[in-house]
């Protein structure tokens, strides 16, 4: 009887120790994890900054595109006000010479009667 409690006694102090084991590779293992949550958490922070430098860097961008935009279009619409201007000026100038040569033809000056304006 004294044998079967020394054996059962060695089972259990056999046990013991593989607990111990156990619990301290899991503790080992917990340490482990912290420490990988900590570099993901870490990681994860550096990836935000960068993704708010690059919202920050599009968001920049925009404006500078709109900007340049906003500027073209007045180049085209001051273009195009100055061409229109052109026209008229181009226009006016054709009537005032028209005018001009049939003043000129209805008093006989011999340099309208040949002017290619005035046919």
């Amino acid at each position: 009887m004294i044998l079967a409690i020394a054996i059962a006694g060695c089972g259990n102090e056999q046990q013991a120790e593989q607990a111990e084991a156990s619990a301290a590779k899991a503790e080992a293992a917990a340490q482990h994890a912290e420490q990988s949550a900590a570099q993901a958490q870490a990681a994860a922070d550096k990836a935000t900054e960068a993704a708010n430098r690059a919202t920050k860097a599009v968001e920049e961008a925009t404006v500078e595109i709109n900007r340049v935009s906003d500027h073209l279009e007045q180049m085209s619409r001051d273009r195009e006000a100055a061409t229109h201007g052109r026209r008229l000026s181009h226009v006016k100038n054709a009537q005032r010479k028209a005018a001009a040569n049939k003043a000129a033809v209805a008093a006989g000056s011999p340099a309208a009667q040949s002017s290619p304006s005035a046919k």
